[in-house]
This record gives structure tokens, C-alpha cells and sequence, in this order.
């Protein structure tokens, strides 16, 4: 049954409001916060940079909130705005009023964001977990996207997930102790390196009960929905899907894919390699720009 997200606890929450309140008076760029009214509550929205292009919309991984781009934020606000909302229903700075139900709401919950913004298209990427959320956008409203990219797009996006994800993740799940969590993040991401703050705010999300959907498998005429220029990068040595079989599913149906594999690098593509996939994602972004074309 869908769900409000909340915290466990009044201590709880208090105690990740204060590790996020610290987070973001480290946000290495200007910014302005917004606070966006959807009709499933309200988003809480960072905006940095400038530029004359479309803008960029940045959606985290699994229960992360905007706060997780930071370590990447000059490279993406380089020349452009960008966008980096917390997710309504994981812990953060939104308030959820409504339950998000399937993946048609999670279009409905960013469209309705970027109308708050008062933006009509943007380049939407995501990575992960976030990589789904950003494909239901373009499955239900490709009009609002000047492009889509799906950074290492999540286990259960293009095919099942391995059984191996599932054990690993419910076996730390039960009894998530420093120890289990710091040897499940190595797994996942062997060389994305979490500062102690990070880590801090990773071990304060999970007193919070989640109310955003799990993805799921996209069938074959949700992928061909998507008609906005689809970008999709994997992590060849990712523990999280098969690379081989989204990189076929995504070339098969969705019209205009550009797919990519990395060979040497696993569900960790962004932090092990800032420097060439952020580069990648921009021009990318440049070449499906209409205010630039």
C-alpha cells in the first residue's frame, strides 16, 4: 500500500535535518534553496549556475536527497543551471502530503516540479535509482525533456534485478549496523569514498521510512515512449545490472539511444570517472540544446 515517507522518530529526524543543515553550508557554488508546491507536498529544490542553455535536473540514487551532487556540482553548473531537488518520499528537505503510487506519479511529481520552477524543458539526468525515476519521465512526458540520462540506471530498470542485489541489500537491511553499511556501500561502489558527513547522512537516512516507489522493469512499449535524445551510461563491472542486456534493450527500443559502456568501472561510474562522463553528459546536453540550435 503506498506510503508517506517519514522518519521513525522525532529525534530522528532531527538528528538528519542537522547533518543536512551542516552538508549544505558546504555547497561549493552559489545557490538559491526554492520550495516547490506539487500536489504530493512540497520539493525542496537547490539552483545553481548560469547559462543561456536549458537547464539541468539532477536526481539522486537510492534514498539520497540533492545534497549528494555536491562533490560534482562545478562541473555541472559549469555553463548551465542546475537543478538538484531532494526526492518527496526519501529523507530530505521535501514534505510529502500524498502518496507516490506507481511510476506515472513519479513523472507527475517532477513535471509538477519543473512547472513550480517555471521551467518548461530541461535536460533530466539520474543516477541509479534516480536513473528510473528520470526514464518515467520520459515514458509519460518526453515533451518536457530536452534530453534524458540514465547514469548507471538501476538493478530492476531494463531487466530483473540480480538475486545477488537482493540478498546484499536485505542481509545489511536486517541489522544495518557502520560496519555492514561501510561494507555494502565498497560492494556497490568500491571508489566512490564517502567523507565521514557523507556517511553520516547515510547512516541518519535510514530511520526513514521510505514512501517513493521501488522501480520496476520497463516493458518494451515504455521504452519505445521515450522520445526525447536518451543518453545511457553503464559501469561494465557493475555489480547492480547487466550492462549487456540494458545496453541491447536500450539500442532495440528506445528511438534514439546513444548507449555507452565503461570498461573497468562498476556501479561507481560517476565518482570513478568524473573527469570523461560528466564531459560526456554536457556535450551530450550541447548537442539537443534548442536554445543553443
Amino acid at each position: 500500500m503506498p506510503k508517506i515517507g517519514r522518519f521513525t522518530s522525532d529525534e530522528a529526524k532531527t538528528n538528519f535535518l542537522r547533518i543536512y543543515d551542516a552538508g549544505a553550508e558546504r555547497w561549493p557554488i552559489p545557490s538559491t534553496v526554492l520550495d516547490v508546491e506539487t500536489s504530493f507536498g512540497t520539493t525542496h529544490v537547490r539552483k545553481s549556475g548560469s547559462g543561456k542553455g536549458a537547464p539541468v535536473l539532477l536526481l539522486p540514487g537510492i534514498s539520497g536527497n540533492g545534497l549528494v551532487w555536491q562533490r560534482f556540482i562545478e562541473d555541472f553548473a559549469s555553463e548551465r543551471v542546475v537543478y538538484t531537488p531532494d526526492v518527496i518520499g526519501w529523507p530530505g528537505r521535501c514534505v510529502q502530503t500524498a502518496p507516490v503510487r506507481d511510476g506515472a506519479d513519479v513523472a507527475k511529481w517532477v513535471v509538477e516540479t519543473l512547472d513550480g520552477l517555471g521551467e518548461s524543458r530541461v535536460h533530466l539526468a539520474g543516477n541509479s535509482l534516480g536513473a528510473w525515476m528520470a526514464t518515467m519521465v520520459g515514458v509519460y512526458h518526453s515533451d518536457r525533456l530536452a534530453s534524458l540520462t540514465m547514469f548507471e540506471p538501476g538493478g530492476a530498470t531494463f531487466a530483473k534485478p540480480k538475486w545477488s542485489l537482493l540478498l546484499k541489500f536485505l542481509a545489511t537491511g536486517m541489522r544495518p549496523t557502520p560496519e555492514r553499511m561501510r561494507k555494502l556501500n565498497a560492494w556497490l561502489t568500491p571508489r566512490a569514498d564517502l567523507t565521514e558527513d557523507e556517511f553520516a547522512m547515510v547512516m541518519a537516512s535510514l530511520k526513514f521510512r521510505t514512501g517513493m516507489p521501488w522501480d520496476r522493469v520497463l516493458t518494451d512499449e515504455e521504452l519505445a515512449a521515450i522520445t526525447a535524445p536518451t543518453l545511457v551510461l553503464f559501469g561494465a563491472d557493475t555489480v547492480v545490472n547487466n550492462p549487456e542486456i540494458g545496453a541491447a534493450r536500450a539500442r532495440q527500443h528506445i528511438p534514439s539511444a546513444d548507449v555507452q559502456i565503461y570498461p573497468g568501472i562498476g556501479h561507481d561510474l560517476l565518482w570513478a570517472n568524473q573527469e570523461v562522463v560528466i564531459p560526456r553528459f554536457l556535450d551530450f546536453a550541447d548537442n539537443h540544446d534548442r536554445v543553443r540550435n
